[in-house]
């Protein structure tokens, strides 16, 4: 930096000389050096977080998932082997057999008492 004139140049020198000059100076230099990166950190930070959230919420989708999947396989599992179980079972019933024919009486006298109570007196 040139200053052609040399009444501002040592006004300027004095300035600075001064210390509570060199911390404005110095200050003001961080802060507009630093408003760059700081925006660039809060940018990365935001992005690191985001990503995070994602990584995380597509591990808790995915296990939702697979929970909802392992529900409904088993429970089609179950109803096959229980149709299946069923099915097997039914086959291996025996039959109902017939009725036989009705058996006719040996005896075809009609049944009376074996003492007879005396008649007449």
């Amino acid at each position: 930096m040139w200053i052609k004139s040399p009444f501002i140049q040592q006004r300027f020198i004095n300035y600075l000389g001064n210390g509570l000059g060199i911390a404005l100076l110095i200050c003001i230099i961080l802060l507009a050096s630093c408003r760059r990166d700081t925006e660039e950190i809060v940018q990365a930070k935001v992005a690191e977080r985001v990503q995070a959230f994602r990584v995380k919420h597509l591990a808790e989708c995915q296990t939702a998932l697979l929970r909802d999947a392992e529900k409904r396989v088993d429970s089609i599992l179950l109803a096959e082997a229980t149709g299946t179980l069923a099915d097997s079972l039914a086959r291996l019933k025996p039959f109902k057999p017939t009725q036989p024919p009705a058996v006719a009486p040996i005896d075809s006298l009609s049944v009376r008492p074996i003492f007879e109570a005396p008649s007449g007196n």
